[in-house]
């Protein structure tokens, strides 16, 4: 069995959230290397005192495993972070994607978006609490 190597990126942009991009076949170890690179930028940004921002690009992600979703909801459950916007992914992984966010208790800072656009726009608004425009303040 061949299976194509997914070869995700994680990096912290210029705007200060941290950007994954998903791309190829997704298993619970290429999840698993992902969300360890996202803990090592999650310390650094919280050393700062900067809440965690972050944009899951899903536009180049192939099939997704049982094993991902396992990896992805212990790395959602461990990393503590301010607001996550997920974008381009097809209709029925974004539903799923929900329902883990809801069961998680995460639905009020985790969201699914269907373009760049849109997920950037909520992840980068006004924090009336913390008072915070994207992290570039």
């Amino acid at each position: 069995m061949n299976e194509p190597e997914a070869t995700n990126t994680v990096t912290l942009e210029p705007e200060g959230y941290v950007y994954v991009k998903l791309v190829g076949d997704q298993t619970h170890k290429t999840i698993e290397d992902s969300a360890k690179e996202c803990v090592e930028l999650a310390g650094q940004i919280h050393a700062l005192n900067k809440p965690l921002l972050g944009l899951i690009d899903f536009s180049e992600e192939g099939s997704f495993s049982t094993g991902a979703n396992k990896a992805t909801l212990d790395a959602m459950s461990s990393i503590s972070y301010e607001r996550i916007a997920m974008f381009g992914t097809n209709p029925v992984l974004a539903e799923v994607s929900r329902l883990i966010i809801q069961a998680l208790g995460k639905a009020n800072k985790t969201m699914v978006f269907k373009t760049r656009e849109e997920a950037m726009a909520w992840l980068m608004m006004r924090d009336p609490v913390h008072g915070y425009e994207g992290l570039s303040s």
